[in-house]
Parts: structure tokens; sequence; C-alpha cells
């Protein structure tokens, strides 16, 4: 956990000095919901987490595209994530929890009698 803040902080750090120059309060675009999204998708698995990050920032990007060659609204990308994210947690449920139908008791008048 250590390590994992101390790299955010840096990334932080080259945020703000980087390409805003300066501390704004609008910095972070929502990056803190693409980090759950990524560790629910990387199954909290190093390398997994490493090749979901990928798959997002593919999906950043994908989205941006869309939205510039197609005149989409912005929030195409945050579309993308939050059905990645609900189909992911929809086959956990399925993959954990087994559904079976039940039939009910038969109630025979011969038996009560």
């Amino acid at each position: 956990m250590l390590a994992g803040g101390g790299a955010a902080g840096l990334a932080g750090v080259g945020e703000v000095a980087g390409p805003l120059g300066q501390l704004l309060p609008t910095v972070s675009p929502g990056y803190g919901f693409a980090a759950i999204i990524v560790a629910f998708v990387g199954r909290l698995e190093p390398l997994g987490i490493v090749l979901a990050g990928l798959l997002l920032s593919l999906l950043y990007l994908g989205g941006d595209s869309a939205q510039i060659s197609m005149g989409l609204p912005a929030s195409v990308a945050a579309l993308f994530q939050g059905a990645l994210l609900l189909f992911l947690l929809g086959t956990d449920v399925f993959v954990n929890y087994r559904i079976r139908w039940v039939r009910a008791p038969h109630f025979h008048a011969e038996a009560a009698a």
C-alpha cells in the first residue's frame, strides 16, 4: 500500500507540475472511479491490474476519439467504463451464486385424509 500510495502521489505531482503547471480544483478528472474499475477488472492481482489499466486507458482513448470523430457527448468513455463494471459485477454474481429453480411441493388430498 505504501508503494501504491507513493506512486499515486508521484503521478499527481507529475500531473500538476507537468501539463497543468498549477494546482487547480479541477485537477482530477475522475481517476478514483477509474482506479476502482481497474482494481475490479484486474481481480486485485498485480499483473491483472497492469493489464486492466492498459485496457481502461484504451477505453479512454477510444471514447475520446469517438467523441471527436462521431460528435458524441463527452461522457461516452464513462458510459463504456460503467457498462464494463456492470457486466463484470453481474457475471461475478452468476459465477459465485448459483441460481437453482426449486419446485414447490405438491399437496395431495389423499395424503391429508
